[in-house]
């Protein structure tokens, strides 16, 4: 059986409270189900919308179950770098005393690489010319290397394994020409998205120059392609495979070179990388370029009209992010949001409680805009549905286009001699 949990203000109370309901998503007779229906009513509702934005977090590339790095693994390949070194790190940031969360059996703290880091840009900084110190700033070093090494995993991947990236990138990426690209915001260091985009025919707009040597500059994400071939009716077609692609806390191909940021094979060897690594510091590094930008893009972007965020593997532990999307919840009206990721209902899980409970009371006090899906990305994509279709909007639109092209024939023709 593959089961997901869906809620939304379209699901039945129970005794007065609206609660998840279990959907089988492959039973033969989930057509007859209601809350089946809500669910794919609430996805493809969505993907109507004239902005569609997606917010991609680990848990998308988690799909590749074993070859993409929990933060668990993190911990431990950090570790094993020098297991001597670690546990004097350990000590000297007092991990055991700061790790408030616990193993309910043995009592011990959680092995937790964001909160370690964290500890160590903090004694860093408060104690530059401790002996320690010179130690703490090598297993920092270190850490970020494995960390980028460990992220830069897609040759890794067979090809029989990019069924769920490329559904997701073939379903969403493709939009009517009425509509805007598909923006793809996304924390994750990895290629994977840019790996599917190529299995798929799609072009990638970065905010990276197509050039070599091909530097960061975000006005390429105000650019657009066409077609000027001469085959189509209109002689500025938009090509219809093109989606923007935002990565928020940096890659694992991205290096800076003279202050600029460049784009570079990823099997090259970063000496210097960009990339935000996981600690609290991160909030501070977002500030600097080109993480300012893209959150800059963010921000601007959940405030458009008819704005769709689809926010898939993302537990909502960033608290910039977390502050745009709470702010679009509450300043722009024509703004719905759909979260899919595993555990968002689990009180002991790693689903920021903060945001569970606010999304969880709109949704009790009506807010049809919110819709939570307790599943995988593997499970959201086996959900979307092939479209494009051409509906009855895009017939009419096709009309007036092409009576357009007519009227500007004609007036070329009278004005010929």
């Amino acid at each position: 059986m593959n089961k997901v949990n869906f809620l939304s203000s379209f699901v039945k109370r129970t005794e007065g409270v609206k609660v998840p309901v279990q959907i089988d998503i492959d039973s033969s007779d989930k057509n007859e189900n209601e809350d089946y229906q809500a669910l794919l009513t609430s996805i493809n509702n969505l993907l109507d919308f004239d902005n569609l934005i997606v917010l991609a977090g680990s848990g998308t590339s988690l799909t590749f179950t074993g070859i993409a790095p929990s933060m668990g693994r993190l911990w431990e390949k950090c570790k094993e770098q020098d297991p001597e070194q670690f546990e004097v790190v350990l000590d000297a940031v007092q991990y055991d005393k700061n790790q408030t969360k616990r193993d309910d059996e043995t009592n011990k703290p959680w092995d937790d690489i964001e909160l370690l880091l964290s500890l160590c840009d903090q004694y860093i900084a408060l104690f530059p010319d401790e002996e320690k110190t010179i130690q703490l700033v090598s297993f920092l070093e270190q850490s970020k290397k494995t960390i980028l090494d460990e992220t830069n995993f897609t040759d890794a991947i067979g090809s029989n394994d990019w069924v769920s990236h490329d559904k997701f990138i073939r379903t969403l990426g493709r939009r009517s020409p009425k509509q805007q690209r598909l923006k793809l915001f996304t924390t994750n260091y990895d290629l994977a998205f840019e790996h599917s985009a190529a299995n798929t025919g799609f072009v990638v707009v970065d905010g990276f120059e197509f050039s070599s040597p091909s530097f960061f500059n975000p006005a390429w994400y105000r650019y657009d392609i066409v077609d000027r071939s001469g085959q189509s009716k209109n002689a500025n077609s938009y090509i219809p495979n093109v989606l923007h692609l935002y990565k928020m806390h940096g890659s694992v191909n991205w290096t800076r070179e003279h202050g600029r940021v460049k784009k570079v094979d990823y099997k090259a060897i970063i000496n210097d990388p960009v990339f935000i690594y996981p600690s609290s510091s991160k909030y501070q590094t977002s500030y600097d370029s080109p993480y300012l930008d893209m959150m800059s893009s963010f921000l601007n972007s959940l405030q458009q009209p008819k704005t769709a965020l689809i926010c898939l593997g993302f537990g909502f532990n960033d608290k910039h992010i977390n502050n745009a999307v709470t702010m679009a919840l509450r300043t722009n009206a024509e703004f719905s949001l759909l979260v899919a990721t595993k555990d968002p209902f689990n009180e002991n899980g790693s689903f920021n409680k903060d945001v569970r409970n606010l999304l969880n009371s709109a949704i009790q006090h009506g807010d049809r805009r919110i819709s939570i899906i307790d599943g995988t990305f593997e499970q959201f994509s086996n959900l979307l549905q092939e479209r494009r279709k051409e509906t009855p909007e895009d017939k009419l639109f096709k009309t007036f286009e092409s009576l357009a092209e007519d009227m500007i024939t004609k007036k070329v023709d009278r004005n010929e001699f």
